[in-house]
């Protein structure tokens, strides 16, 4: 193929920016474009000679990007001829799908699904985790590789890394033993874990109205029934939870106090302290979900803290803080709780990767995870603030739009019909995260989850006010 070959109308706007790894941003922004379908199916990409010039990189960075584009099946090589795109971008979710299943199955495939922008996915920006690893913390752990590579780990955890958990937690306010803590294959893990040894099919939990949706799934796997409950900007709905504690009688209920997901929302400490309270009265269990509290910038309150490590579990993770490859989080609890937890674990996935547990304890100990947040949350404010503006200038309502943290929940302009914005949002390359599957029940919803730090891209609004205008 010639190297003055003209490089493709579609790939005109294929530039690099200043900062950041070549290869990863040539594959991020080439590979996102063959994924929306801007370049399409069969196109010749230019020479790596070509490319390079192009884009003012070296060769030696073309080659790598072809090579791990191949290897995503986004382009293929010919020999003889060059490389050509092999995949096109998304098919809207449930066109073409099993008429089998479900809508649920079908809204949790969809998160999957290739598209240029996800708004509503749940982890930070590959680029902002990359800033979470300094290259001391590595280096150190590098140095043990041997030894962790060839040890089995523990199935309570590392005692390193339950060690700093503890310290962390009693700089908060909740003293917990480093006995009394259980890591786990981040927190997915561990509400199984919880839903094994707490329930028995036919037990009622009480469900938060909206909240965490894969929770939702589990404990109807389980054969559990779900009471809603309403979530409000203060927290749980008291009246509800006292209505539902003396009608239905549940066993659990699990509580995200602080930056609630999907809201956003922090929950105050005088509603709080009333949960307790008849938790208490009713034998109603607590379970405490941390898992985004880490990016607030203050000192909220928790159900822990209030309780004096007693009477609830606590459970959190790291993996959206540094990663969705470090999967690791941890349950905190009374130590008969933790005895029984473990055995659970022990009939599925008794250790984590010793070499993980070890990466997080020496970024705990090192004291960067801590610098991480720092720096981290300054920069999610500002993209929040950049991404409210932005979608109350398309006449989303926003309530509590002033709450720290990683989400925002938006209520669709009036007139406005939930799916057909979602559809038109999708044929536009944008996978929204419809309010419907945050809701026990998967009922109607007129509200969307955002990711403040995923919804920076200009572009990203324009085809966002094109699906509005396109009901």
């Amino acid at each position: 193929m010639s190297d003055t070959l003209p490089l493709p109308n579609s790939l005109a706007t294929l530039r690099l920016e200043r900062d950041g790894p070549v290869v990863e941003q040539i594959v991020d922004k080439l590979g996102g474009m063959i994924r929306a379908g801007s370049v399409a199916a069969g196109v010749r990409l230019p020479s790596v000679r070509a490319m390079a010039g192009r884009l003012g990189c070296s060769v030696h960075s073309v080659v790598e990007a072809y090579d791990r584009l191949g290897a995503m099946g986004l382009v293929a090589p010919r020999p003889g001829a060059g490389t050509f795109v092999s995949a096109i971008g998304p098919q809207p979710a449930g066109r073409g799908a099993d008429p089998d299943v479900g809508d649920e199955a079908v809204s949790l495939r969809s998160f999957g699904a290739p598209a240029l922008w996800k708004p509503g996915n749940g982890y930070l920006p590959e680029g902002w985790l990359r800033e979470a690893w300094p290259a001391a913390v590595l280096h150190r752990v590098q140095r043990r590789m041997p030894e962790l590579l060839a040890c089995d780990g523990t199935a309570r955890g590392d005692g390193a890394l339950r060690e700093q958990i503890a310290v962390r937690l009693a700089g908060m306010a909740m003293p917990v033993s480093p006995d009394c803590i259980l890591t786990t294959l981040g927190g997915t893990q561990a509400l199984d874990l919880i839903i094994r040894t707490q329930l028995q099919p036919g037990d009622t939990v009480l469900a938060e109205d909206p909240g965490y949706f894969k929770f939702y799934t589990m404990l109807e796997r389980a054969g559990v029934r779900l009471h809603p409950v309403p979530w409000t900007p203060e927290g749980p709905d008291l009246e509800a939870v006292e209505q539902a504690c003396r009608m239905v009688r549940p066993k659990l209920f699990l509580v995200q106090s602080v930056l609630h997901n999907p809201t956003g929302w922090t929950a105050s400490a005088a509603t709080l302290h009333r949960l307790l309270l008849i938790a208490e009265r009713h034998g109603l269990l607590l379970v405490e979900d941390d898992t985004y509290a880490d990016l607030h910038p203050g000192h909220p309150v928790r159900l822990l803290q209030l309780a004096g490590g007693r009477g609830l579990i606590y459970l959190s993770s790291f993996t959206k803080m540094v990663g969705p490859a470090t999967r690791l989080g941890f349950i905190a609890a009374e130590r008969p709780i933790i005895e029984a937890l473990l055995q659970a674990k022990l009939l599925s996935a008794p250790a984590l990767p010793p070499l993980m547990e070890a990466l997080v304890a020496e970024l705990l100990a090192s004291g960067q995870y801590r610098r991480w947040l720092d720096r981290l949350r300054p920069k999610l404010a500002a993209a929040r603030a950049q991404a409210v503006a932005r979608l109350t200038a398309l006449g989303f309502g926003l309530a509590a739009e002033g709450e720290p943290g990683l989400f925002l929940w938006a209520g669709l302009p009036p007139g406005c019909d939930p799916e057909a914005v979602y559809q038109a949002a999708l044929d536009r390359g944008l996978l929204l995260a419809r309010g419907s599957l945050f809701r026990p029940d998967r009922g109607e919803s007129r509200h969307l989850r955002f990711n403040a730090a995923r919804s920076s891209d200009p572009r990203m609004f324009e085809a966002l006010g094109a699906a509005l205008g396109a009901r």
